[in-house]
C-alpha cells in the first residue's frame, strides 16, 4: 500500500479495510496478517481496527476474532454501535462479584426510564466486576419485576446480564440509550473498587431496549480506566459532490 502524506497511516488502513468489507459476519484477518499486508506495526493496525469498531463496521468477539457488522453504518441497532459484543465479552475476560439482588422500591427517575408506574418496585442487582488486575467496575442494575424474577436463580459470576436476558427470556437486546459523565467515587463505591474516596471515575447510565422498544434493563455503572478505558473515535463524513 502506498501511504499518502499528511494522513495518519491508521486512518488510511481503516479506509482500505472498510472498502474490502463485503458480508455481515465476515471474519477480518488477524492483526499479524494485517501488519504484514500493510507493513506497519501492531499498534497502528489496532488503531485502524478501533476506528472501525467505533464506527460500528466491525465488532470483536473475545477468543474468536474480529468480524464485520452490517454494511449500513447508520443502523441504530445495538450491534452496529459496536458495544454489545464487547459488553458480553467481559464475562469471558472477567468475573462478577454479586453484592445484592432483591426487590426494592425503584427511584423515580429509573422508574420513568423503565416505564414503570411511580412508586413501583423493581428487581435490583448490585455487584463489582473484577479483572486479573483487580476490581474496575461497580454496577447497579434495575430490572422490571418479571424480568428480574425470571433471573433470580441465575449465576452471574461468569456471564453478562444481557446474555442471561436473551438466553432465558428469548428477548433480543436491540438498542440502548446511554449517558456518560465524569463523577467522583462515592465512599461505598470507592471502597469496593479499592480507590480513595472521590477518585475520578466514568459514570455510565444505560437503558437497554427489546425488539418492540420496551425497556428491559437500566444500568448505572462506575468504571475506572485502568483496564477498559472508554474511547470514542469521530470522523468527518465524506462530502458528496
Amino acid at each position: 500500500m502506498n501511504f499518502r502524506p499528511g494522513i495518519p497511516r491508521y486512518m488510511q488502513i481503516a479506509d482500505a479495510i472498510r472498502r474490502d468489507l463485503k458480508n455481515q459476519g465476515e471474519r477480518i484477518p488477524s492483526e499479524h496478517t494485517l501488519c504484514a499486508k500493510f507493513r506497519v506495526s501492531r499498534p497502528t493496525v489496532r488503531q485502524a481496527l478501533d476506528v472501525l469498531v467505533q464506527e460500528g463496521r466491525l465488532y470483536r468477539h473475545a477468543g474468536r476474532g474480529t468480524f464485520a457488522t452490517a454494511v449500513d453504518g447508520n443502523d441504530r441497532r445495538l450491534r452496529v454501535i459496536g458495544s454489545i459484543d464487547d459488553m458480553m465479552a467481559l464475562s469471558d475476560e472477567t468475573w462478577f462479584k454479586l453484592i445484592a439482588r432483591e426487590m426494592a422500591p425503584v427511584p423515580a427517575n429509573i422508574a420513568q426510564a423503565l416505564r414503570l408506574p411511580p412508586g413501583s418496585s423493581g428487581y435490583r442487582i448490585c455487584g463489582v466486576r473484577h479483572a486479573d488486575t483487580g476490581p474496575f467496575q461497580h454496577v447497579t442494575v434495575w430490572l422490571p419485576p418479571a424480568v428480574g424474577l425470571a433471573l433470580s436463580d441465575e449465576d452471574l459470576s461468569k456471564t453478562s446480564l444481557l446474555a442471561a436476558i436473551e438466553r432465558h427470556l428469548n428477548v433480543s437486546i436491540k438498542f440502548l440509550e446511554q449517558r456518560v459523565d465524569a463523577a467522583l467515587a462515592p465512599r461505598s463505591v470507592a471502597e469496593l473498587l479499592q480507590l480513595r474516596p472521590r477518585s475520578p471515575l466514568l459514570l455510565f447510565e444505560r437503558t437497554y431496549f427489546g425488539p418492540s422498544g420496551e425497556p428491559v434493563e437500566y444500568a448505572l455503572t462506575y468504571q475506572t480506566g485502568r483496564r477498559y478505558p472508554y474511547r470514542v473515535s469521530l470522523a468527518r463524513a465524506e462530502r458528496r459532490s
